[in-house]
């Protein structure tokens, strides 16, 4: 018996010891040699997988030209933040995937710049950004990469953390990097504004700091040659692959005639109108830098009025949208015109808007659709059916303190982006418009703008810059908030200026009308001079979007409250960039830009709350407005005061009267209270059944599927 036990006691620990060796060996051949190595991703989204765009560029590297990649970070863990170090693990690991996928055509070499080590200066000759002193010692951390091939080099300054909506940031700036090296020639994209996104160049004779471009053209330059397009023109140059039109407002018709020629040559068109934007508010009346004088106003409302009805799209430029399921934030309250749209109002099968989770803009217009032959029309953005439309008086009042005054909701999703397709006919049948005598077709975002033809009222009053010159005194701008100086974005750009002719000058002013009036086409006749009536092929593309604002630096990027860098807070800049990286003949940046966010909305928490909301706002409505007619009547009763401020001199009925009324407007607080309390005690019921089921639901399904399996396993047991 002892001898049986001590058989089983040797073969258990032959057994024991056995599987300590299989596991030592595996840890071996798997975690130091790499054999059999690989990675299982689970997500929904695979989010931890590198994406297909980076794989496509990474198959395009050459062998016998490698790129190399000299990533930077400080170890000494007295400097290096603990925030930081989860990051550059993450990084570390997506480079060795990346060396993985490109077959070895990436060569890595990582450098640790600690404080005070030849490390550190090689940090610095290869332009990577420090941060700190962190200590009293002046110790700083580096924490970037430089992507070097053939004397080609593109840096990364300082690798931020991704935010919570940008989940692939670092593999997006790594493979962009990647791409540019390998390819050094550069895209060229016109801009044409009737706002100075531009920025505006320094003047010294005047001790005054120009203007910074905004940071969509900052990073439109990191990839792209961009140039200006002056709103007075009447001809796109051919060498430009992408237009984008922000806020064109009082566009002429020749301008029109030069997007519509351009379209229809080959070139592609990313449109932004607004019908009251509140950016081109802010910006009119700046002091002209050359002059020191107030400009002109600019036109709050844009249009393109001949193009938008040869294309088959309505647009009324009076009109805002207001939308109660995906209103926004806006100067400190929810704004059914500040609209935040979430994934399931983006169109996510287009690959423009694919992967973006939630866009900012701010009194929104509307789109329709009368279908053209030819033309297709397919929406990437839309309002939740809980929306309506407004008129740009009632959209001022939403941005009070008072907010709407009533709400009726249209039933029905309005259009806020749109992207057609196909074979475009010309709005000018006629060919080339005239300009008319005396009134030279120019202007553009550096000109002093004309006055607004009917520019509204709002609160909205900046005389000031956005992006202000610290010299200038603060100027408190209710919708529009800017730092004092714009920091440096995550892209530094190295394109130099580019000088932009101006237009050609006027003729003569003697010169005598009848010269204008005999070159202006006779009615019904066309005319004959080259202009293209219709598009080669059906390879034509144009993108609308019914707001302008939502490219504004303050509706795009927030400050990184750590690096002190700009980082996307929403999916505006995404868009852009994602267009024309599309529309340019790219592709593979946009799908390493698209991949999905590890952060998910509340989506179905909104709308059960706005279901909620819905049912107690008609009471609430009315007893406010039942209120504002108490205190319409209280003021008529209410008499002056006498010279002596001793108070109200009424006689009895009077005073009888008010304290009614007093008391009633008391009621009717207590009514609104009350109805509140219920509303909000919906809203958290709501949200504890939510909350219970997500608790409850698996354990639930995992006990129903183990009694279930043991109620079989003992049917069959019982039956044998």
């Amino acid at each position: 018996m002892s001898v049986n036990l001590t058989s089983k006691q040797a073969t258990t620990g032959i057994t024991a010891l056995l599987v300590i060796v299989i596991v030592v060996v595996l840890n071996f051949l798997v975690g130091g040699l790499g054999l059999g190595n690989f990675r299982l991703d689970l997500t929904e989204d695979r989010i931890y997988t590198l994406s297909q765009g980076t794989k496509n560029i990474l198959s395009r590297l050459n062998e016998d030209e490698p790129v190399t990649v000299r990533f930077y970070h400080t170890t000494d863990d007295r400097v290096m933040p603990n925030v930081l170090k989860s990051h550059v693990r993450a990084v570390e690991d997506l480079l060795l995937e990346l060396v993985k996928a490109s077959g070895d055509k990436i060569i890595l070499e990582t450098i640790h710049p600690n404080p005070n080590t030849e490390e550190e200066d090689k940090a610095r000759a290869d332009e990577i950004q420090d941060m700190g002193p962190v200590n009293q010692e002046g110790d700083k951390i580096y924490f970037g990469l430089a992507v070097e091939c053939l004397g080609q080099k593109e840096v990364i300054p300082f690798l931020n953390p991704p935010a919570p909506n940008e989940g692939s940031a670092v593999e997006y700036d790594i493979a962009r990097a990647i791409s540019k090296v390998i390819k050094p020639m550069k895209n060229v994209v016109g801009v044409m504004s009737a706002i100075p996104v531009m920025g505006s160049p320094m003047f010294p004779f005047q001790r005054q700091r120009g203007q910074e471009p905004w940071v969509v053209v900052q990073q439109l330059r990191a990839d792209y040659e961009v140039v200006e397009v002056p709103m007075g023109t009447d001809k796109i140059d051919t060498n430009i692959k992408v237009l984008v039109v922000l806020h064109p407002a009082d566009i002429s018709e020749s301008a029109e005639y030069a997007i519509d020629q351009f379209l229809l040559g080959g070139g592609k068109v990313i449109a932004f109108v607004d019908p009251n934007s509140v950016v081109a508010q802010a910006f009119s009346g700046q002091q002209n830098p050359m002059t020191g004088q107030p400009g002109g106003q600019i036109n709050t409302t844009s249009d393109l009025k001949n193009l938008l009805k040869a294309w088959g799209v309505g647009f009324k430029n009076d009109m805002v949208i207001a939308d109660m399921n995906y209103r926004g934030m806006l100067q400190g309250r929810n704004n059914p015109t500040a609209l935040l749209l979430p994934t399931g109002a983006i169109n996510a099968d287009d690959r423009i808007t694919s992967g973006l989770n939630s866009l900012t803009l701010v009194t929104a217009g509307s789109f329709s659709i009368d279908k053209r032959d030819g033309i297709d029309a397919n929406t990437l953005a839309s309002s939740s059916e809980e929306s309506s439309m407004i008129d740009i008086t009632e959209a001022e009042k939403a941005r009070s303190p008072q907010g709407l005054s009533s709400f009726t909701s249209g039933g029905r999703k309005q259009l806020i982006g749109l992207r057609l397709s196909g074979k475009f006919k010309t709005a000018f049948p006629n060919g080339k418009p005239a300009v008319a005598a005396g009134k030279p077709d120019t202007g553009g975002a550096q000109d002093e703008a004309k006055p607004a033809a009917a520019a509204p009222a709002g609160p909205v009053t900046v005389t000031t810059p956005p992006v202000s010159v610290p010299a200038a005194p603060a100027t408190t701008a209710p919708v529009i908030a800017a730092p004092a100086a714009a920091p440096a974005g995550p892209v530094t750009v190295t394109t130099p200026p580019i000088s932009v002719s101006p237009a050609a000058p006027a003729g003569p002013a003697g010169a005598p009308a009848a010269v204008a009036a005999t070159a202006a086409p006779q009615p019904g006749v066309k005319k004959d001079d080259g202009s293209l009536k219709e598009s080669a092929n059906s390879e034509g593309v144009v993108i609308l979007f019914s707001d302008a604002d939502m490219l504004y630096d303050a509706f795009c990027v927030q400050q990184d409250p750590m690096t002190g860098m700009l980082v996307s807070r929403t999916g505006n800049l995404p868009l852009l960039l994602n267009a024309v990286e599309v529309l340019s003949g790219g592709g593979d940046l946009l799908q390493v830009r698209n991949r999905k966010s590890a952060v998910r909305p509340f989506s179905t928490l909104k709308e059960m709350r706005e279901k909620v909301e819905s049912r107690y706002r008609p009471q609430l409505m009315a007893l406010e407005a039942e209120r504002a007619k108490t205190a319409e009547k209280m003021g008529a009763l209410r008499l002056k005061r006498d010279a002596k401020g001793k108070g109200f001199i009424v006689d009895p009925q009077q005073q009888k009267d008010l304290e009614a009324l007093m008391q009633s407007d008391v009621d009717l607080s207590r009514k609104m209270r009350e109805i509140k309390k219920d509303q909000n005690k919906e809203i958290e019921h709501t949200k504890t059944t939510l909350k219970w089921l997500n608790f409850l639901a698996v354990p639930l399904l995992v006990s129903c599927a183990g009694i279930l399996l043991a109620i079989r396993r003992r049917a069959a047991t019982a039956a044998v």
